[in-house]
């Protein structure tokens, strides 16, 4: 933004700023008074550390306005408890100023670092609470000072951070204090950046669901994935997003119809015939909270004009992946973040990696966008020459690599001091307190000696557990403070692909003054030193990356859930395993290595606790006495879901030929019976193997064994023998007959014939005259008797008596 004097002000700002700081007193001191004693300039550089026993400890309750203009009033309040064992009465609070203006943003740090008793010249203001605290308890201080009693002058170039402190005493003694800032803007004041928050929309652990579900619970109801849907939802943030929060596992809940009373025999035949209480049928569906998270974040990465980039899912370490050899995870990982943008509308504008400051050389971006990605998120501590340069460039810079075909990358360098500085924002920490030092660090860039424009960028670390309220209200105060303009990430980035910057700080156009294009020589290593500000560190981290091992356990486990899932009627009971598999590739655990290997390994169990649940179920016993015949099988399925499965049965010898194996699918917490056939080649003793497969094959349960007796030629041998068998039944009886049927059937008795039925006969008489009595013809005769004569006969050839 121009200056008050543009052409003369760089001159005019080192001559400045050379007097201030060898003499601020003579410049700017204000004139002495009773009410408001002079600050004196005797301040070092770093504020003596503070006794160890203290009896009090402070809280900045508030420090008002967020810039102080002439004619304002400067106001604080100040939390005091007594941390003593002994009463304390009639605490006092007193307000210093350092009026020299700060232009090295490095004071900022070593400033607020003190806590010892400032007792640097007469306070400017004071107050006193007549009253006596106990041990434990606490009393609220405040001091006001009046604009005109702080001597600072109203030009408009002089404008910027000012140091205060504020100092308990009791007793008249000095004991504590707290060294915040204040940011003193007289009117006509221009200057000003441009600043983006990049939140980091993702768990502190990306499988928490699946780990912990009860700190998975609280976080979602109280917790940082509750503040974080609350901070979305405003519109002065960007969103660096992680597709998995859109896509919540699904937990089972005991919200399912009870088991009917054939549900319950079969998960008792599933028991092995224990006896167990059966269980309901669970519901599957992700929690109340975690669909209303997803909702809430997929309505503000839609809505407005606000930035949105991506984070792999599951915060999977793409590096890591790509160097173990982890092609599979990738394609997999890909194809979620796909059907999640699918599912939701959700399209980030780009890709991002995160590179840690102490990691950053040129060898690890190449890995970068050997890994696909077109943008890395580096501090820009590693992309200055000078980390302590008192002035702050733009958070955007390109990398190009060395070669013909050098990959090249957006960077989106953030600053390290600012970020730091939100990522304290977690309710644990004294919220004004880190308000102020943010916005004495904006200001202080602000007030820095360049013409150009510029843009900060702001990105708390990925996990924290950032306080809604706390973050909100910090960001509250960076909207109200006229030296600071809300903008968007994507300026940044759209600035780098149109090559809209300048590394020139007299810039006199609109573009940023930035980093401009860097090369491996340009990209350090860098660290905290220890006085609040960055500087270059002398070696490189070498990250741990996942191992190829590594690499293909957590592929495995993802290869058999898919198996399963294959065959499942709804997959969402893989959801928390594969969750497992997935998150153990996040770079969260670079320096945690055993991670990777314990969630494959858990996730592998949690799938082979749920196929331990389906049972396969053989005749035992069986035997086969013809030519083919289908062997009964019995599917018992103990899961909430339908399964639909191959039986697939082999043999360990060539005595028989399997036949088409059937596919079937089994109810929830159900057992279908089915038959494979089996068609005998000779005869012997096999072993058949059944269990459950895919529909293409792939193997689900454990082989159960079942012996099976083969004898195909028993049923024609059978048949042969009955046929014969009855056949000699029938010969012996008809034989038997013929020969005991005429000795011992009963003699016939001769008698006169009916004329009656003689005549019917046409015949005029008996064939023979009965026998006379005594002939051996009648009863008691024997069977072989001859008659004595012939019967009397009417033909008349044969004589005829008169």
């Amino acid at each position: 933004m121009p200056s008050s004097v543009p052409s003369l002000r760089p001159v005019l700002a080192a001559l400045v700023a050379t007097i201030l700081v060898a003499a601020p007193a003579l410049l700017l001191a204000p004139a002495a008074s009773a009410a408001a004693p002079v600050a004196t300039p005797a301040q070092p550089a770093i504020p003596p550390e503070p006794a160890d026993d203290a009896p009090v400890s402070l809280r900045l309750v508030s420090l008002d306005p967020t810039s102080l203009a002439p004619g304002g009033t400067l106001s604080a309040e100040v939390e005091v408890t007594n941390t003593s064992e002994e009463e304390m009465a009639d605490p006092g609070l007193g307000l210093r100023l350092r009026s020299a203006r700060v232009t090295d943003r490095s004071q900022l740090a070593s400033w607020q670092a003190g806590t010892g008793p400032d007792t640097a010249g007469d306070p400017i203001a004071e107050a006193a609470e007549e009253t006596t605290l106990a041990p434990g308890e606490s009393v609220t201080l405040r001091v006001e000072a009046p604009a005109e009693e702080l001597g600072l002058s109203e030009q408009p170039y002089y404008w910027g951070t000012r140091r205060l402190s504020l100092t308990v005493s009791v007793d008249g003694e000095a004991v504590s204090s707290i060294r915040s800032f204040v940011v003193w803007r007289p009117e006509g004041t221009e200057d000003a950046i441009t600043q983006s928050v990049l939140l980091p929309v993702t768990a502190s652990d990306p499988g928490l669901a699946a780990t912990d579900p009860e700190a998975y619970a609280a976080s979602l109801e109280d917790g940082q994935l509750a503040s974080l849907s609350a901070l979305s939802e405003r519109d002065d943030v960007d969103l660096w997003m992680d597709p998995s929060l859109l896509d919540p596992p699904a937990i089972g809940t005991g919200t399912g119809e009870e088991p009917t009373a054939e549900e319950q025999e079969a998960q008792a035949d599933a028991a092995d015939g224990e006896e167990a209480e059966a269980s309901p049928t669970l519901s599957y569906a992700p929690a109340e909270a975690a669909s209303t998270l997803a909702e809430t974040l997929t309505t503000s990465a839609t809505s407005g004009d606000r930035t949105v980039l991506a984070m792999p899912y599951a915060q999977a370490d793409l590096v890591s992946l790509r160097s173990a050899g982890g092609t599979t995870l990738l394609e997999e990982l890909q194809e979620r973040s796909a059907a999640v943008t699918e599912e939701t509308g959700v399209e980030p504008g780009s890709m991002v990696l995160p590179v840690a400051g102490a990691e950053a050389n040129g060898a690890a971006l190449e890995k970068v966008a050997a890994a696909g990605v077109d943008t890395a998120l580096v501090p820009s501590s590693s992309l200055r020459e000078n980390p302590a340069g008192t002035i702050t460039p733009s958070s955007i810079g390109t990398y190009t690599a060395e070669g013909d075909e050098a990959p090249s990358l957006r960077l989106l360098a953030l600053d390290p001091v600012l970020s730091a500085e939100f990522s304290q924002l977690t309710g644990a920490t004294d919220t004004e307190q880190v308000t102020q030092r943010l916005l004495a660090e904006t200001a202080t860039v602000a007030s820095e000696y360049t013409e150009a424009p510029r843009h900060l960028l702001i990105s708390p670390e990925v996990g924290t557990a950032l306080d809604a309220e706390a973050a909100g209200a910090a960001l509250d105060a960076l909207d109200e403070a006229g030296w600071v303009t809300s903008g968007r990430t994507q300026e940044l980035l759209d600035a780098a692909e149109e090559g809209t910057t300048t590394t020139s700080t007299r810039g006199d156009g609109e573009d940023l003054y930035a980093l401009g294009d860097l090369g491996p020589a340009g990209v350090h290593p860098s660290e905290a030193d220890g006085e609040g500000g960055y500087r270059h560190a002398s070696v490189v981290a070498e990250p741990t990356l996942l191992t190829p091992s590594q690499a293909d356990r957590l592929e495995t486990a993802c290869r058999e859930l898919d198996v399963l899932g294959s065959a499942l009627g709804d997959t969402a009971t893989l959801d928390l395993p594969r969750l497992l598999a997935l998150s153990g590739a996040s770079w969260q655990w670079r320096d945690d290595t055993q991670v990777p290997g314990e969630r494959a390994r858990e996730a592998r169990q949690q799938r082979a606790a749920l196929v331990e649940r389906i049972h396969v179920v053989p005749a035992s016993g069986y035997n086969l006495i013809s030519d083919e015949a289908g062997v009964p099988i019995t599917i018992t399925n103990g899961l909430d879901t339908s399964i639909t499965v191959q039986v697939a049965v082999t043999s360990d010898k060539q005595l028989v030929r399997i036949g088409e194996q059937p596919v079937v699918e089994v109810p929830p917490r159900g057992e279908v019976s089915t038959t494979v056939p089996v068609e005998a080649i000779a005869n012997g003793t096999v072993t058949l193997s059944a269990r459950a497969t895919t529909e293409d094959g792939q193997a689900l349960t454990e082989p159960v064994d079942v012996p099976l007796s083969v004898n195909p030629a028993w049923e024609n041998w059978t048949t042969m023998v009955l046929v014969v068998a009855m056949g000699a039944l029938v010969v012996v009886g008809v034989a038997r007959a013929r020969r005991t049927g005429s000795s011992k059937r009963a003699p016939a008795v001769h008698g006169p014939e009916d004329p009656v039925e003689l005549s019917r006969s046409g015949r005029s008489r008996p064939d023979r005259d009965p026998a006379p009595p005594g002939t051996g013809s009648g009863t008691g005769a024997g069977d072989d008797a001859a008659p004595t004569q012939d019967p009397p006969t009417d033909d008349p050839q044969e004589g005829e008596r008169p």
